[in-house]
């Protein structure tokens, strides 16, 4: 073993390990999960973590594009609250500017939905830019989970990265042959879904008789990792109780 191999592992068994990571962003979700919108100083609290954790991890921009989809439906959800007709005896709220009244409780729904989601998407976003698939195997298996749990979100991790290049090589070979309009365009999407449906199912499968070629009996192989220490689960016990006092407040 040469001397940057010996400093790396000794690095790599120094550093905190991934079961850490994985069980302070489980924590921080369950915060963001169960916190009052309405209650201002938590939200801030856990806003500044976020920002903190993007800042940490160095996380790009662009990785900002994952809200787009969050935004899009938070905008669907905003026009069906315009189109709900009110009841004399139900509870509104005004909108500044404008006149509009809307229900006050679907209001507030929409308001904890677009904040809890945004928080939650982006400690995911900067939890997972420092963490590789390994990382992400060793640290579900530090945590102690059942084997076929770890082997399951590990696959469906490591599937994500397939569907996106399957959707994009669709899209280019869409793309290629005319982008369609109008009711041509609803069709082709349609077909789209139907084809990635198909080849994603048949890459289940071989990707299952991969697995069982390979002596798979409900626990994915991996070498050089180690459980979380105590040190680390003292850490997270803390970090729990002081979640747990400030979504409380």
């Amino acid at each position: 073993m040469s001397r940057d191999t010996a400093s790396q592992q000794t690095k790599r068994e120094s550093s905190v390990s991934p079961s850490f990571w994985l069980g302070l962003l489980a924590v921080l979700i369950v915060a963001c999960s169960v916190v009052n919108v309405g209650q201002g100083r938590a939200i801030g609290i856990l806003s500044g973590i976020t920002v903190l954790a993007l800042i940490v991890t160095r996380t790009p921009l662009r990785r900002l594009s994952r809200l787009l989809p969050l935004v899009s439906f938070s905008i669907f959800c905003f026009l069906l609250l315009l189109i709900v007709p009110i009841d004399p005896d139900m509870e509104t709220v005004q909108l500044p500017y404008w006149g509009k009244r809307i229900p006050l409780q679907g209001s507030w729904f929409l308001l904890a939905l677009v904040v809890k989601s945004t928080l939650i998407v982006l400690l995911s976003t900067a939890f997972a830019e420092p963490l590789s698939q390994r990382d992400l195997l060793a640290g579900l298996t530090g945590l102690g989970l059942p084997p076929k749990l770890v082997s399951l979100c590990y696959l469906i991790v490591k599937g994500v990265h397939s569907l996106a290049a399957e959707i994009s090589r669709l899209v280019r070979a869409r793309d290629a042959r005319g982008r369609p309009r109008g009711l041509r365009a609803a069709k082709v999407a349609a077909a789209m879904a139907q084809v990635l449906m198909i080849r994603l199912g048949r890459r289940a499968e071989t990707q299952a008789f991969a697995l069982c070629a390979r002596g798979y009996a409900g626990r994915l192989a991996l070498s050089q990792w180690r459980y979380i220490s105590v040190l680390e689960v003292t850490a997270l016990g803390v970090c729990m109780v002081a979640l747990t006092w400030l979504t409380l407040l």
